[in-house]
């Protein structure tokens, strides 16, 4: 069976690149989850202030715990416990551009926040009171690799995309315990041990198998594979990506750049020319 042609796209431009985003299956709502490891919350604020400085109506949320945003990265705060409450507070935001963050509660000795259940963000997408809503669905415990664990992660099931994210400095090195989430679960997946290289065959199992790096995907959401914060080896390793993606045509696209960095995104990998890719 042949492949699917892929190319590469240096530094492509971010309006045709994100704004593809928008696109959704159900309703005008988008609904985007970000899991795996390395730079999901940076990646969740740069698309929520991407999107709102477009003039949308933005909601950033998780499904898991995260620490609560400092106020540059909303416009408006809702903390609500009750479900219905949290409905109510949706539908009552004016009908104007906007950046909300919203948490069922705060945790005052950790700074963290908890978020709604995937399926109440199931229903505040069904209020389609937000162009889109930007989820952390997954914990990585500020490691770069992660393989879920039975309960993770924790993606709504109407996510019209998933993003699963991968620490650059993972790709080619040597597994270590101390930057992997979850090395129990990664070693049984994986077959591999401490030092053995993290090399392009066992991210093709990774991207493959289905407690992998895209497990508890919807299977009608779009996915797209993050390498987050690979500042030196873009051109080396673009060979072998273009390789990947002909072999997964169910990923819509890689993005290999540094969500940190200006520009963010150095190089789109996808199965058709650029601006059509998404």
């Amino acid at each position: 069976m042949s492949h699917p042609h892929a190319v590469a796209v240096a530094f492509p431009d971010i309006d045709p690149l994100l704004n593809p985003l928008t696109k959704n299956i159900d309703s005008h709502t988008t609904l985007i989850s970000l899991c795996g490891a390395g730079g999901k919350t940076s990646t969740l604020f740069w698309l929520a202030e991407y999107f709102y400085k477009q003039g949308k109506r933005v909601l950033i949320t998780t499904t898991t715990r995260m620490f609560l945003p400092a106020p540059s990265h909303y416009r408006e705060l809702i903390l609500e416990a009750d479900p219905v409450r949290q409905l109510t507070r949706c539908q009552q935001l004016p009908d104007e551009p906007t950046l909300v963050a919203l948490f069922s509660h705060i945790d005052q000795a950790s700074g963290k926040v908890a978020g709604p259940t995937p399926q109440q963000i199931d229903l505040i997408k069904g209020q389609q009171r937000f162009d889109l809503i930007l989820v952390e669905a997954d914990g990585a415990n500020h490691k770069l690799l992660k393989v879920p664990a039975l309960h993770e992660p924790c993606i709504p099931q109407s996510s019209d995309w998933v993003i699963a994210l991968t620490g650059g400095a993972m790709v080619g090195a040597k597994a270590d315990p101390q930057q992997i989430h979850r090395w129990a679960e990664f070693q049984a997946l994986c077959g591999i041990e401490a030092g053995d290289p993290l090399d392009w065959a066992l991210f093709h199992k990774l991207l493959s198998h289905p407690q992998g790096l895209f497990k508890g995907t919807p299977a009608r959401a779009r996915r797209i594979w993050f390498i987050n914060g690979d500042y030196q080896n873009e051109a080396s390793w673009l060979a072998e990506l273009i390789k990947l993606q002909s072999r997964h045509p169910e990923i819509h696209a890689i993005w290999q750049g540094a969500v940190r960095e200006s520009p963010p995104i150095r190089h789109l990998i996808c199965t058709a020319p650029h601006g059509e890719a998404l």
